[in-house]
């Protein structure tokens, strides 16, 4: 018979994995960031350290909204980050590969509509709060079109005072990433409501299930009900 222990080994293993992947990814772009100092290249030096930085994010949230969340985040940050800086700006991927910016936005977009979700819903399902199905949606697309509004702003300031061309076409290029954002939080949005609704998402469910196996928290429903709030 396996204990909880072994149950959780091949877990513990994939986390491992994807921590290691994590710091590999955040070492290649201080690498790169590091290089353009000794020659000289001083906007891609400032942007990567820029980056670099971003990479952290997740457990900034981590330690600032006291949630849990699961190792992917971290891994697909990084993955996100270095996708956009080292391979789009860099090795000019964008210019090569018309979709690769549309399918950064998207996944990019979807990562922190989830991200947003679990903070809400951490608090939700441990009572500090009590929130209906529809504003915990709400709150999951507008944390993802917030996010990415900053980042289109922090592409229009790269270009403006550093030189880079992270907005390529300007306007056409600013919309179009915003729109895709849209899409991506309404995504996010959608599998979070689904989910507090009747719990019929397994992404929803999985997620749940990561941050409670990493904090010891008794967050998902019973019989994958959720909680009665104000009758719905």
């Amino acid at each position: 018979m396996n204990t909880p222990q072994d149950k959780s080994e091949p877990d513990n293993w994939v986390n491992r994995i994807e921590l290691i992947t994590a710091a590999i990814l955040q070492v290649g772009i201080g690498l790169m960031s590091v290089g353009a100092i000794f020659e000289g290249l001083w906007r891609i030096a400032f942007s990567g350290s820029i980056v670099l930085l971003l990479t952290f994010s997740p457990a900034i949230i981590e330690r600032r909204l006291r949630v849990p969340l699961p190792v992917e985040f971290t891994l697909l940050t990084c993955l996100f980050l270095f996708a956009s800086f080292v391979l789009g700006e860099i090795s000019g991927f964008y210019e090569r590969i018309w979709w690769w910016d549309l399918v950064l936005h998207g996944t990019s977009a979807m990562l922190t509509g989830f991200i947003g979700f679990l903070a809400v819903y951490v608090f939700h399902m441990t009572r500090r709060i009590q929130v209906k199905p529809l504003h915990i949606a709400a709150f999951t697309f507008g944390f993802a079109v917030t996010i990415g509004s900053l980042w289109e702003i922090f592409e229009f300031l790269m270009d403006w005072f550093v030189g880079t061309n992270m907005q390529k076409s300007g306007l056409t290029d600013t919309m179009t990433d915003m729109i895709i954002n849209a899409f991506g939080a309404l995504i996010a949005a959608s599998v979070g409501f689904f989910y507090v609704r009747n719990g019929d998402s397994q992404l929803g469910q999985r997620l749940l299930r990561k941050v409670a196996t990493k904090k010891g928290l008794d967050i998902e429903p019973p019989d994958n009900e959720p909680p009665s709030v104000d009758g719905h």
